[in-house]
């Protein structure tokens, strides 16, 4: 008999909106292939496996050692050295040294899928019959493991492009695997689009796990919030399908793809089922809030991660270029001269998810006031792992905590949904009013005060998109990818990141002064991530590496 080793590692508490516990599974040990996939409730067992490792690490803010994908690009900087991340930073990645290298831990996920599969038509209902029968079943955990599946090629997809289509449980050393040539771009996304699809049409598969089903009218087992749903059928498509859309994958523009991305995320917004938190900040802080449709508590996000220097680590901190993309409270941009902004108090009147993101010089923290000034309790000069850029991560922190708390990490939730539409049907050239609508909805929740100002023409709008996106997704490990796919990495990828330094002069009165922490670096082959090259060395013939790295 075959052996499986099954981790089941689902202490990691996949959340979502509205949810107190999810798939807890007690740890198990080595079975038999037979004995899995003879009684349903080990078999969901090992699904639990699944999702595990699917979502452990998109769902942790630390993806890349003490760090995050976000200190590769102008959001974020580490105070402390020798992170992996820093690869990133100063372009010294390799085929054979890449930080996020998931190729074999997600192929891996991948053979746990098909193993499923494989097996499913074995697995016994054991509830059939009974009068209150279990909502789980050989069909339903069918339509689950698409969703897993299409998930893992999508964390493939967005690295390295096109990759290998496995559609059997083979061994990582098999001489099928390693004969199996890369499919094109167009081929995984179709690939992915099919497993989501056969996910979506499974009848027991619901909308959300909340509420009543509309089919049985029973109520949902709330129980189950974290699984499959045909809500992050949609939600993937619409993140995926916005990235086929975007310049990496489509130079001729191809305007049919961004119907497509606009299409489905509208129909995800007219489903009704989740809505736009009304408070910006306390998105991060609770989980049951109905904006989150999926998120993960296992090594999400400590507080001790970003609190200042003194209270926590205080090692991954806001640079300069993230504080300049935050408004005025009245929706202006701070290069316009009729905003508002004073240089002499810049942090005055902005945007309130500012506020809501960032630790400045004068806010108050835990019931500290953060002083960068020479000899302040913050001050960057004492080094170790006081902040470079004279800034602190607020976002995801209660300022009333005491350090070390953890907080949920949000994969997916609405306001993602809402930009990806006003993206796709600017780049559509569909209803601008409709792209009006849902960016002021976004900004008006955020706090701002005024409309985005009439007439942008497709640029303009394209511009405000992208900066609506730094500032409502900060730190939400988006922006690695969006500068990515817009094909903007000199700019966000590639570009000097900046700090503050605050002083006094004779009078008195506070003077910021504007510095270069560093340089970053940046070239055209870093769109796409190298394949590994053990991988290409395991068959050369067969497994091609990504032109720009060969």
């Amino acid at each position: 008999m075959k052996k499986l080793s099954a981790y089941i590692l689902l202490a990691a508490s996949l959340t979502a909106a509205s949810c107190k516990k999810v798939l807890d599974q007690a740890p198990q040990l080595d079975y038999d292939e037979t004995k899995i996939f003879g009684d349903i409730d080990l078999t969901n067992q090992f699904l639990t496996d699944v999702y595990a490792f699917t979502f452990t690490r998109p769902g942790n803010f630390m993806d890349i050692g003490n760090s995050t994908t976000g200190a590769g690009t102008d959001e974020l900087d580490n105070s402390f050295g020798g992170t992996p991340v820093e690869k990133y930073q100063n372009g010294s990645w390799s085929p054979s040294d890449n930080p996020d290298n998931n190729w074999e831990y997600t192929f891996g996920t991948i053979r746990k899928c098909n193993l499923i599969l494989k097996n499913i038509d074995n697995v016994p209902n054991k509830h059939a019959g009974q009068a209150t029968a279990s909502d789980l079943t050989p069909r339903r955990i069918r339509g689950e493991i698409y969703f897993l599946r299409a998930w893992n090629y999508w964390e493939l997809l967005k690295r390295y492009g096109g990759v290998p289509i496995v559609t059997q449980p083979l061994d990582a050393a098999s001489e099928e695997l390693r004969n199996t040539r890369r499919s094109s771009v167009d081929e995984v996304v179709n690939f992915i689009l099919r497993d989501l699809d056969s996910c979506y049409n499974n009848e027991e598969i619901p909308l959300v796990w909340f509420g009543t089903d509309p089919v049985t009218g029973k109520e949902l087992n709330r129980g189950n919030i974290g699984r499959a749903t045909k809500t992050l059928v949609k939600a993937l498509k619409s993140r995926m399908l916005l990235y086929y859309a975007s310049p990496l994958h489509n130079p001729g523009n191809i305007k049919a793809r961004w119907e497509a991305a606009a299409d489905i995320s509208k129909s995800l917004m007219d489903d009704g089922k989740y809505t736009l938190h009304n408070n910006y900040a306390n998105i991060f802080l609770f989980s049951d809030n109905n904006e989150v449709i999926l998120s993960s508590n296992r090594a999400a996000f400590s507080e001790a991660i970003a609190d200042p220097a003194g209270m926590g680590w205080g090692g991954t901190n806001p640079t300069q270029d993230m504080v300049d993309k935050y408004n005025m409270a009245n929706g202006k941009e701070i290069t316009d001269n009729t905003s508002g902004y004073n240089p002499q108090d810049p942090y005055k009147n902005r945007d309130p998810r500012f506020y809501a993101t960032i630790n400045y010089h004068g806010a108050v923290h835990k019931n500290v006031t953060l002083s960068m000034l020479p000899g302040g309790n913050q001050d960057p000069a004492i080094g170790g792992d006081w902040s470079r850029t004279g800034y602190y991560m607020r976002k995801f922190q209660n300022a009333a905590n005491q350090s070390g708390v953890r907080r949920f990490f949000p994969i997916v939730r609405l306001a993602e949904i809402y930009l990806n539409y006003a993206e796709a049907l600017n780049e559509a050239d569909g209803d601008m009013s409709e792209v009006y609508r849902v960016m002021n909805a976004i900004r008006r929740r955020g706090g701002i005060q005024e409309d985005l100002p009439a007439g942008l023409d497709k640029d303009q709008m394209r511009e405000r998109i992208h900066n609506e996106r730094a500032v409502e997704l900060a730190f939400e490990k988006q922006r690695f990818w969006d500068a990515r796919r817009w094909k903007k990495g000199p700019e966000i990828l590639g570009s000097d990141v900046h700090g503050v330094r605050v002083t006094r002069d004779n009078a008195g009165a506070l003077v910021f002064n504007y510095i270069r922490i560093e340089p970053r670096v940046f070239s055209e082959k870093m769109y796409l991530f190298p394949v590994p090259q053990a991988e290409i060395d395991k068959n050369p013939n067969i497994l091609e590496q990504n032109e720009a790295w060969k």
